[in-house]
């Protein structure tokens, strides 16, 4: 028994994970004093503005979610080929490639952000532009976060993501006891995300220094990364839409101050997959770096579905159960109207934590096309909430069906996924 516990712990998932998880914990707590923050120094419909903000960047940082994902993955092709000298020359040609996407995707946003504000409700163009800025450095740092994933060097990982929060923390109630209020909350967002992609450059300086071999065929890798690529933005998009339009088409049908009570709801609510994901980023190079190496893969998917779902299970039943001392310890000063919405908002939580470590896993073995499954679902929750929307109550039914519907299509694509994964070649 004493060996089984010993192995389980040296487990490179278990250990990955626990870095991880307490680097994204101290991470997701100064994210929470953030929001803390912002919830209890703007006023609700101040808040729903904010937060309906965050929702664009994370529609659009979809980009971001996919650069890292491939990054990370193509990284890991290198080390389980023991190729990692070119690691240096991945990040400059990626960060080249990706530069020019991301300026192209910033100034689309800013040329369409009066008819994005008019959309959200929002007064101020600027707010977008600042909004558009920040997700600029955001795609070019997931280029060298994904690398840092494939390298399985979680604690630099843990380390930037640590700083840029606590940089976006200290910036942000700053701003907000200046006076700036929703503009220096964003202000501090786009800051911070300056800041983690400066910071990446530090735990890559030796690969950078073996950057200019010759004899690595970029141009095949780079084919490579565009097929790769697109399913993979497809796959995120659905996922990251499936979580985040809930919030803008509530700004867009509601009152600012309900809204601003949904918006307090799903960041309460989407806290539990912030406290398991840790685990999902883990798998990705783990299964990846396996699959080149023909190992078994079904052991390392059980054991996350299991670390990721009882944790997921218990806070959900928490929520169920504590509505009010959830909103307590989240937002004091908010309406109490909200308790009654966070137990079966955490039910549409728990069924996409699954999902989502589910679509992670046929990404690390190369099964792209689960996109096919995420975008339906993210089509589908979009149609019904933006033609059934009388109730909070209503939008949040619709959630949960969608979310439970998307685990089962994934759990029956396990056995076609899983018939063939031969091993990638650069």
């Amino acid at each position: 028994m004493k060996k089984i516990i010993k192995s389980a712990m040296n487990h490179p998932l278990v250990t990955g994970s626990t870095i991880i998880f307490f680097g994204s914990m101290t991470a997701n707590i100064l994210n929470y004093l953030f929001n803390l923050g912002m919830g209890r120094f703007l006023l609700e419909s101040e808040y729903g503005t904010f937060i309906s903000l965050i929702s664009v960047f994370n529609i659009f940082s979809v980009l971001s979610t996919t650069v890292n994902t491939v990054f990370t993955k193509f990284s890991a092709v290198l080390v389980g080929q023991k190729k990692e000298e070119f690691i240096g020359q991945l990040f400059i040609s990626g960060s080249w490639w990706i530069g020019i996407i991301a300026f192209c995707i910033t100034g689309f946003i800013i040329i369409f952000s009066y008819h994005i504000s008019r959309f959200l409700n929002i007064n101020s163009t600027i707010l977008i532009d600042i909004t558009a800025l920040a997700l600029f450095f955001s795609y070019l740092s997931f280029v060298g976060n994904g690398i840092l994933q494939g390298l399985l060097k979680f604690g630099y990982y843990s380390f930037i993501n640590i700083f840029s929060s606590l940089s976006k923390l200290i910036l942000g109630l700053g701003f907000i006891f200046l006076g700036f209020k929703v503009f220096g909350a964003i202000s501090a967002f786009f800051l911070s995300a300056l800041i983690g992609y400066l910071l990446v450059f530090f735990p890559l300086r030796k690969f950078l220094k073996n950057s200019g071999k010759k004899d690595f065929h970029f141009s095949n890798l780079r084919k490579k990364l565009s097929l790769y690529a697109l399913p993979v933005f497809l796959a995120n998009i659905g996922m990251t839409a499936f979580i985040t339009i809930d919030i803008i088409l509530v700004k867009h049908f509601f009152e600012p101050t309900t809204a601003g009570q949904y918006a307090a709801i799903s960041t309460m609510g989407r806290s539990i997959f912030y406290a398991v994901s840790p685990i999902a980023l883990v798998l990705f190079p783990l299964v990846a770096q396996r699959k080149e190496r023909g190992e078994n893969l079904t052991g390392i998917t059980l054991l996350s579905l299991f670390l990721i779902g009882v944790p997921s299970l218990f806070l959900s039943l928490f929520y169920f159960t504590f509505p009010e001392f959830v909103r307590t310890i989240f937002y004091p000063s908010f309406s109490q109207i909200i308790n009654q919405y966070l137990g079966p908002f955490s039910l549409f939580v728990l069924f996409y934590t699954l999902s989502y470590v589910l679509n992670i896993f046929y990404l690390s073995i190369g099964k792209i096309r689960v996109y096919i499954i995420t975008i339906l679902a993210a089509c589908a929750e979009t149609a019904l909430i933006w033609f059934l929307h009388d109730s909070v109550s209503q939008v949040i039914n619709i959630l949960i069906l969608s979310s439970f519907l998307l685990f089962l299509s994934l759990l029956f694509y396990y056995p076609i996924a899983t018939k063939k994964t031969r091993p990638n070649s650069i």
